[in-house]
């Protein structure tokens, strides 16, 4: 085939993914912005969750009787995880829940925000629901569009696709790349369809590397779907699972490993499972590692510590799956890292838009030629 049937053979396949998938590339950059910075907004809108009223004498009910008492409401559930522990006296604990399904599209993530003062659950629910936070919600559509199984693997097919489209769109504005990026190439202000034209090329070169991390990332995170087991559905197992250890015990001797911050706690509904506290070490000096990628296990019923698995020394598999999820989520400590996120985040959509923009531009002005 030659260059200019290529280029024209791309022009079109770019054209169309544009048209048919620009909704959703909108979608899934302008939700995974708002996650960013999900923690910063939800403590600003969710009052009742971050500003709870402190008692006077301060004092806080043991983790390990909030974690019965949830249990005690929800008994028969896969496993749970203490996902947010309270960074400031007037912050809630998060218990998240995983539940059994019944089919491919249930909703297997559950909610539970409580006073660590009083013990009241302030707010609960599946994250298709939105009772419990929008966030919660937003993230359940980003990364399934809340119809878990089929959701991600539409997800995992839409990164692909997107990514040929990152690659047509390589052919068709070859000639430019180098222009664009020496800073050749300028915005064209003399009407609306040059200065679009300009907009959607010098976007589409500058973020092409950024938005291939992104979407690519998101591929592998699901491509797990391609395989028929990860369809299975695991059978509903009416136990009450109680551990016959304690969190607080358990909690604090994860705090007393030394260089050790402990971010959530996993807990599974099989007994004879290891309690999991996932975290970071203080010497773990690159980037991506951090986050809870280091893990330490600990005996159900004893609270003592049995293995500590530092992301440093896991396998090459676990860590490059790490290494990608934190690339793609993009919760770093820098927050100009973070808008920078935000900005990328929020390019897809401009790209589509401006796309759909440009071709219906040139169909209707090929039409008008023609009459």
């Amino acid at each position: 085939m030659k260059i200019k049937q290529f280029t024209k053979l791309s022009f079109k396949l770019h054209s169309w993914l544009g048209l048919i998938l620009g909704l959703l590339y909108l979608f899934l950059g302008v939700s995974g912005s708002m996650l960013v910075f999900q923690k910063e907004i939800e403590q600003s809108w969710c009052k009742d969750l971050h500003q709870i009223d402190v008692p006077a004498a301060a004092e806080r009910i043991p983790l390990d009787s909030l974690y019965r008492k949830v249990i005690f409401e929800h008994p028969h559930i896969r496993r749970m995880m203490v996902r947010k522990f309270p960074e400031n006296p007037s912050d809630c604990y998060e218990f998240m829940l995983y539940l059994y399904q019944q089919g491919p599209t249930d909703n297997y993530l559950y909610s539970v925000f409580i006073n660590p003062y009083t013990g009241e659950i302030i707010r609960e629910g599946n994250f298709r629901s939105g009772k419990t936070s929008f966030f919660r919600w937003l993230y359940s559509a980003h990364y399934c569009f809340q119809i878990d199984k089929p959701g991600r693997l539409m997800a995992a097919i839409i990164a692909l696709l997107f990514i040929i489209s990152l690659f047509t769109g390589i052919v068709i504005y070859r000639k430019q790349i180098i222009k664009v990026v020496t800073f050749r190439a300028k915005f064209k202000f003399g009407n609306k369809t040059s200065f679009l034209s300009s907009l959607h090329r010098i976007i589409g070169v500058w973020c092409l590397v950024a938005n291939f991390i992104l979407f690519f990332t998101g591929f592998w995170m699901n491509k797990s779907l391609f395989l028929p087991a990860e369809w299975e559905i695991v059978p509903y197992q009416p136990k009450t699972f109680l551990i016959k250890g304690n969190l607080d015990q358990i909690l604090e001797n994860a705090r007393n490993v030394a260089g050790f911050t402990p971010v959530s706690i996993m807990i599974s509904a099989e007994r004879e499972r290891d309690i999991v506290v996932s975290g970071v070490f203080s010497s773990t000096t690159n980037l991506l590692y951090k986050g809870k990628g280091s893990d330490l296990y600990f005996d159900n019923y004893t609270n003592q510590l049995k293995l500590i698995d530092r992301i440093e020394e896991k396998s090459f598999p676990d860590r490059l799956y790490w290494m990608l999820k934190r690339l793609h989520v993009g919760d770093f400590d820098s927050l100009l890292l973070r808008w920078i996120y935000v900005i990328i985040g929020l390019t897809p959509g401009i790209l589509s838009l401006t796309g759909f923009y440009l071709y219906w531009r040139r169909r209707w002005n090929g039409k008008k030629i023609i009459h």
